[in-house]
């Protein structure tokens, strides 16, 4: 596959721009409102030690913040939470990691959601899990 970085840019801006106008959303689970932050669209540039993730993992992630907003919305699961002080910011913080079936194909996405300190709740990440029964048809002999 070839990468063409005019079409990456575009998506970019695109995902951009739509992100940068996102309102906060109630999470019902958590009972508390999600706010996007430019560290939570930064993180699906970076990985948590500051090291680029590839172009092809880049657009995955753009391709799926769409998602986020109905996984927030509709989760009544809290899959992990951990809360731990983290030296480097001298404060305490709080991840939740909450899982959904959403889309079109009914994907399963899960959303990693932060508090740093006594802020806001804010997105964090996403990513989307494996169809396992597809997968599982396509080992079948």
């Amino acid at each position: 596959m070839i990468f063409d970085r005019k079409r990456y840019e575009k998506l970019v801006a695109a995902k951009r721009t739509w992100y940068k106008k996102l309102k906060p959303v109630f999470c019902p689970v958590i009972d508390k409102e999600v706010h996007f932050n430019s560290k939570g669209f930064n993180h699906l540039f970076y990985d948590g030690t500051g090291k680029g993730r590839s172009n092809q993992e880049r657009i995955y992630r753009l391709n799926l913040l769409p998602l986020a907003i109905p996984v927030i919305k509709k989760t009544n699961t809290i899959v992990k939470y951990k809360k731990e002080f983290t030296k480097s910011l001298g404060k305490e913080v709080e991840y939740w990691r909450i899982k959904e079936t959403v889309g079109k194909a009914d994907a399963i996405v899960t959303v990693i959601l932060r508090r740093i300190g006594t802020g806001n709740v804010t997105f964090h990440s996403i990513f989307k899990h494996r169809n396992t029964k597809k997968a599982a048809r396509k080992r079948l002999p």
